[in-house]
C-alpha cells in the first residue's frame, strides 16, 4: 500500500490555493481543477481528495439545497428577476422595480417565464430573494460585552473647533455645508476629534489633535492616552477587543501589529454600517453637543487648553458631576446609574495594565516577519523585550511541519511570547501563542531541562499525523502494544489479524462464459540462419572423430571445398570416403 507523502511546505501552498479554487469554483468546474492536480502529482482522485483534507482542511461534502420544491420556472430566470428587484433599491431603501417590470424585462433578454407573477412571487419569498426579506436580514442586532474594558469602539471624525493663527474658530453650516465644501479644504490643520467609547459601561472619553487629516500615528498617540494612566482619571486599560471602521489608519499595518503585540481582536465593520459601533457614533453627538457647544461661550486658545477642557467634561460626565445635569446612563431593566459606577465594577484579571509608551512605540515601528521552521521544529526569535535570539518550541502544533515559513508577531503580555500565525486554505489562519523555552544551559551549552543519555528518556509530543498514524495502527494491529506492533512489521504478520479477505475471494469469482471469437492467423515465415563452414583443419578433426582415417584427408578437403567445409555436408564427406574405400584422389580444380 502506497504511504502518503511526507507534508512539505510547497504542498501545502499548492494543496491551500487548490482548495480555494475549488470553493470557489461552480457547478461542473471542479473536475478541470482536480484533474490538473491528480496530473501534478500523480494521485488518483481518492488520494488527492484524502491530501486535501489532512494537509489543507478542505472537504468536500455537498450542501443542501436551498430550494427542495419543484417548479417549471427556471432558477436563472428566477434570480435575474429578483437581482433586478434587489438592484432597484435606492440609498434610503426606497424600491423603484417590481416583479411585473422585472420579469417584462427578464422574458426580452433571453429568460423564459413561465409562471405568474404571483407565483414569480411566492418563489422568491420560499428561496429569501426578495427585497423585503433581504432587508430584514440586515436588520441590526444588539450586542452585548461581558466587562468593563471588554469592549471598546473607537472612531475619528472632523471637529467643529479648529485653530488659525491662534484664534478658535468654529465650524458653522452656512460657511461649510456638512464639512465638505472647498472652503473647509483651504484649511490645512484641521481639528480632528477621537472618541473611545467602552461598551461595558459607557464611559466616553474625547481627545483632539490638530492634523492635515487622519494618520496611523495620531491614532497610536490616542490608544496610548486613552489606555494609559492618566493623572486625575480613574479610566485606564487596554481592551480585548476594538471595534472600529475599516480606515487607512486603523487598517495600517503599524497599528495593527501593536494591536497585536497587544492581544488585542481587531473588528472592523463594513463601509457604511457605522451602526455596527452604535455606542461611539453616539458618543461622538455627546462630545459635540455636550462639551463643544459650550466652546462658542467659553473659547480656548490651542489644542492643549482644548484637551484639558475635554478631560475635565470627561471625568464630569462619567461620574455624574456636573452641577445641574443629570449624565447618569439609561438603559432597559436597570436602574439609572453614571457611567463610572459601572466601569469600577471591573475585576483585577479583566484591568490589563498598558505597558510603557517606549515599548509600545517597538512594536509600532516593527513589522511582522517571517521566521523558517527548524529540521527539530522549533524557530529563532529575538523579541524587543529579550535583549537576543530566543527559541520557540512548535512540535506538536496543528498544521506545522519542518521547513515552513511562518509570521511571527511579538506580544507584548506575557514572558517574550509570540504571535504565530499558520495559514489555512479558507483564508482562516490558525493562531498560536508561544513562550520561548527555558534558556538555563549547562557549561556544555546543552539545555538543563534535555534529557541525559542513559539516565532519561523524552520525545517530542504528538502531531496530528503522529496520533491519526497510531489509530490507523490500532486498526492495522489490533489489541497488540507498540512492542507487539514491531515485531508484526519485522515478521511481516498478516494485518489486520489476517481477518481481511484480499485475495482468496478471487478464486470464487464466477466469470461468466462466452462463445469463443473466431481469429485471423498471422503468417510469419520463421527465419533462416545459416552457419559459418567449418575450417578443412575442424573438418578433418570432426571427420577423424568418425573413424575416417587418411593420411591425405586434409589436401583432399582443400580440394573438394575451398571455401571451408559446411558442417552439414559432413554426413555426405563421410559416406563417400567409406564408399570408395581408398585413398582418395588429388584433382586439379579450376
Amino acid at each position: 500500500m502506497a504511504t502518503a507523502p511526507k507534508p512539505t511546505h510547497a504542498t501545502r501552498e499548492y494543496l491551500c490555493e487548490l482548495a480555494r479554487r475549488l470553493e470557489a469554483a461552480q457547478h461542473g468546474g471542479k473536475g478541470a481543477l482536480l484533474a490538473e492536480a491528480c496530473a501534478l502529482y500523480g494521485w488518483s482522485t481518492g488520494k488527492l481528495y484524502a491530501e486535501l483534507e489532512r494537509q489543507a482542511g478542505w472537504t468536500s461534502g455537498r450542501k443542501t439545497r436551498a430550494d427542495k420544491g419543484r417548479t417549471r420556472q427556471g432558477e436563472d430566470a428566477l434570480a435575474m428577476v429578483a437581482a433586478m428587484q434587489r438592484g432597484s433599491v435606492r440609498a434610503n431603501g426606497k424600491q423603484t422595480m417590481f416583479t411585473p417590470v422585472a420579469a417584462s424585462i427578464a422574458a426580452n433578454n433571453g429568460q423564459e417565464i413561465v409562471v405568474s407573477t404571483r407565483q414569480l412571487n411566492r418563489l422568491t419569498r420560499a428561496r429569501r430573494l426578495n427585497v423585503r426579506q433581504q432587508a430584514e436580514s440586515h436588520a441590526p442586532v444588539q450586542l452585548r460585552s461581558l466587562h468593563p474594558n471588554h469592549v471598546h469602539q473607537v472612531d475619528p471624525s472632523l471637529c467643529l473647533v479648529y485653530y488659525m493663527r491662534g484664534e478658535q474658530k468654529i465650524i458653522r453650516d452656512d460657511e461649510f455645508y456638512k464639512n465638505k465644501l472647498d472652503r473647509l479644504a483651504k484649511v490645512q490643520f484641521k481639528c480632528w476629534r477621537y472618541v473611545m467609547y467602552d461598551h461595558a459601561s459607557g464611559l466616553v472619553l474625547p481627545w483632539y489633535v490638530t492634523a492635515a487629516g487622519e494618520s496611523p500615528l495620531n491614532l497610536f498617540k490616542f490608544l496610548m492616552h486613552a489606555w494609559g494612566q492618566q493623572p486625575g482619571r480613574r479610566f485606564h486599560g487596554v481592551p480585548k477587543v476594538l471595534m472600529w471602521d475599516k480606515g487607512s489608519a486603523n487598517t495600517a499595518s503599524a497599528v495593527q501589529n501593536v494591536l497585536r503585540a497587544l492581544e488585542v481582536q481587531s473588528i472592523t465593520h463594513a463601509p457604511g454600517n457605522a451602526r455596527a459601533k452604535g455606542g461611539v457614533e453616539g458618543g461622538n453627538n455627546l462630545v459635540e453637543t455636550q462639551f463643544e457647544s459650550r466652546l462658542r461661550f467659553d473659547p480656548v486658545h490651542n489644542v492643549e487648553e482644548l484637551n484639558a477642557a475635554a478631560s475635565a467634561w470627561a471625568e464630569a460626565y462619567n461620574a455624574n458631576a456636573i452641577p445641574h445635569q443629570d449624565t447618569r446612563l439609561r438603559r432597559n431593566g436597570m436602574e439609572p446609574v453614571s457611567r463610572y459606577d459601572l466601569w469600577m465594577k471591573i475585576r483585577q484579571d479583566e484591568l490589563r495594565i498598558l505597558p510603557p509608551f517606549e515599548v509600545c512605540q517597538a512594536f509600532l515601528e516593527g513589522k511582522t516577519v517571517t521566521r523558517k521552521v527548524a529540521r527539530d521544529l522549533t524557530i529563532t526569535f529575538a523579541h524587543p523585550r529579550a535583549g537576543g535570539s530566543r527559541i520557540y518550541n512548535v512540535a506538536g502544533l496543528a498544521g506545522v511541519c519542518g521547513g515552513d515559513t511562518l509570521e511571527i508577531s511579538p506580544l507584548l503580555f506575557g514572558d517574550c511570547a509570540i504571535s504565530l500565525r499558520v495559514p489555512r486554505f479558507d483564508g482562516e489562519d490558525l493562531v498560536y501563542r508561544l513562550e520561548p523555552e527555558a534558556q538555563d544551559l549547562d557549561a556544555y551549552g546543552r539545555p538543563l531541562s534535555a534529557p541525559v543519555i542513559g539516565e532519561t528518556y523524552a520525545r517530542r509530543p504528538d502531531s496530528d499525523a503522529d496520533r491519526a498514524g497510531k489509530a490507523l495502527d490500532g486498526l492495522l494491529f489490533p489489541g497488540m502494544t507498540a512492542d507487539q506492533m514491531d515485531k508484526a512489521r519485522r515478521s511481516n504478520a498478516a494485518l489486520m489479524g489476517g481477518m481481511v479477505d484480499a485475495v482468496r475471494h478471487l478464486e470464487h469469482i464466477e466469470i461468466p462464459a462466452a462463445l469463443p471469437r473466431r481469429g485471423t492467423d498471422i503468417n510469419v515465415a520463421a527465419p533462416l540462419f545459416e552457419a559459418p563452414p567449418l575450417t578443412h583443419f575442424e573438418a578433418a578433426k570432426a571427420l577423424r572423430s568418425r573413424g575416417i582415417e587418411r593420411p591425405d584427408l586434409h589436401p583432399w578437403l582443400v580440394a573438394q571445398y575451398p571455401d571451408g567445409v559446411p558442417e552439414a555436408e559432413l554426413d555426405n564427406v563421410v559416406a563417400t570416403l567409406r564408399g570408395t574405400n581408398q585413398a582418395p584422389r588429388l584433382q586439379a580444380v579450376g
